[in-house]
């Protein structure tokens, strides 16, 4: 599994923390950040994962956010939605909610703790504790 980036979007689209876990261009992941807007908003709301020819997106709401994370299309699904879980886990425990000011206030502290989850893109095997 490679997760190529987190990120943490408004519903609307507008980004409030994004993190690389791979080399990628400033241009790419604002592409892929904005290809995720505009698919989630036409598709079904039942799912939690939308896959391109060059991309998987897998989400998850959180209240007036979504916690993403953007993998290739080979990775296993199962350890995906495991490091999803774990990150979004995270904001509730770093931050005071889950409001876009909330997590615009702890950036820095949320950035440090998804790289403690992904290490070069590739899920580190810890818990929430640790």
């Amino acid at each position: 599994m490679v997760v190529l980036a987190a990120a943490v979007t408004n519903k609307t689209g507008k980004v409030l923390l994004s993190r690389q876990f791979m080399e990628m261009k400033r241009i790419r992941i604002e592409g892929l950040l904005a290809g995720f807007t505009k698919l989630v908003g036409k598709g079904k709301k039942e799912h939690s994962l939308i896959e391109t020819d060059e991309v998987r997106y897998v989400y998850q709401p959180l209240e007036g956010l979504y916690v993403l994370i953007i993998t290739n299309p080979q990775s296993n699904i199962m350890e995906d939605l495991d490091t999803l879980r774990l990150l979004s886990k995270l904001i509730p425990q770093y931050c005071e909610g889950t409001s876009e000011a909330d997590v615009a206030g702890h950036t820095f502290e949320l950035i440090f703790a998804f790289d403690e989850v992904v290490n070069n893109g590739f899920k580190e095997y810890v818990t929430l504790q640790q």
